[in-house]
């Protein structure tokens, strides 16, 4: 034990109160976790008894998700012993960080904003069925996360699109029933 007092500075007793502060937030982190994946669940299958929309409600979560990784995590790291110093240091470098982690993260950043702007406007939204131009794909959406659109392709294959290619392509929402490929190979050519 004298090594670790020699080492961080703390005795058995700051020592097993660390521990315990770093088990109360990671239990508080999966607490939450599970019990905001139940409300969530809960609330989009009375959306989708009421025939409501649940894009916004999907895309809520993730960011719900991900406030409470950051908490939690914080609280964790709060209690680990000589982190204050470094969460100090860390603070007074945010500004810089930021700066370094926007111009690194600009591709990620600009689909979650593309996402929000997805959200905002509705161009489409979860259940539609979509003609991506570009390389022309048919296919349902499945979901519109912080990053990408889930589509599902008529080859039952899920497709994967950033969402700022959502925003800067041409998405044609097709009304039930309507194949443009068939269409096409209908007319007659001149």
């Amino acid at each position: 034990m004298q090594r670790l007092y020699d080492l961080f500075g703390i005795d058995n007793v700051q020592l097993a109160t660390s521990i315990l502060g770093i088990i109360a937030a990671l239990t508080l982190l999966v607490v939450s976790l599970k019990l905001t994946k139940r409300l969530f669940r809960r609330a989009e299958r009375r959306l989708q008894a009421n025939g409501r929309d649940v894009t916004s409600l999907r895309y809520l979560r993730y960011v719900v998700k991900a406030l409470l990784y950051i908490v939690c995590l914080a609280g964790a790291l709060q209690n680990v012993p000589g982190m204050d110093s470094v969460m100090t240091s860390l603070l007074a470098g945010s500004g810089i960080a930021a700066i370094v982690v926007g111009f690194a993260s600009q591709q990620a950043l600009s689909n979650i904003v593309s996402g929000m702007v997805l959200l905002i406007f509705r161009p489409f939204k979860v259940g539609d069925r979509v003609c991506y131009h570009g390389p022309d794909l048919i296919g349902v959406i499945e979901e519109i996360g912080l990053r990408h659109t889930v589509v599902r392709a008529e080859t039952r294959s899920q497709i994967l699109i950033p969402n700022s290619l959502m925003n800067s392509h041409v998405i044609e929402v097709l009304p039930e029933g309507v194949n443009p490929a068939a269409e096409e190979e209908s007319v007659p050519a001149e």
